[in-house]
């Protein structure tokens, strides 16, 4: 089947918004290991990182990009709560197979470069309870109101 492609006729390109500040459901789209230039340090020379691609569950924004350096053990830890993974003896293990697919709540926020580039950037993972604890009340408390309630079937 050919086809005649009119030079008037302009390819169009769909330019994604970035994903607006706060928390989101986040999909690890993608997840690997690798070096990055500008996250060097005098304990980790080469750059080494946990890098991640994460996408908007809802919307259709640009991806956001994460790359955590192995000499921020705290980042790693944040995103390790995110996931309900845990430090064993001090270590924290953390594999791009099991982090891969996985959905998150993230905090994201913007920065802007000094070229005047606005980006969509991590700010903080979401610990995967997400909710605080509700204040538990006294037991004392707690067996007077039950002393009160009515003796029928009529919950409340």
């Amino acid at each position: 089947m050919d086809f005649i492609i009119e030079d008037s006729e302009s390819p169009v390109t769909y330019e994604r918004d970035i994903v607006p500040a706060g928390k989101h459901q986040m999909l690890v789209k993608q997840c690997s290991e690798g070096p990055n230039e500008y996250k060097t340090h005098e304990t980790n020379p080469d750059g080494n990182c946990l890098k991640l691609r994460l996408e908007t569950v809802e919307g259709n924004y640009r991806w956001v990009f994460d790359d955590i350096p192995t000499h921020l053990a705290w980042r790693a830890a944040n995103l390790a709560d995110a996931l309900g993974i845990k430090a064993v003896d001090g270590r924290l293990s953390l594999s791009p197979d099991e982090i891969e697919g996985q959905v998150l709540t993230v905090e994201v926020s913007h920065y802007t470069s000094r070229a005047g580039k606005t980006s969509a950037v991590v700010k903080r993972y979401v610990p995967a309870t997400g909710q605080q604890p509700q204040a538990k009340r006294p037991r004392a408390a707690a067996a007077v109101a039950a002393s009160s309630l009515p003796d029928d079937d009529i919950p409340f």
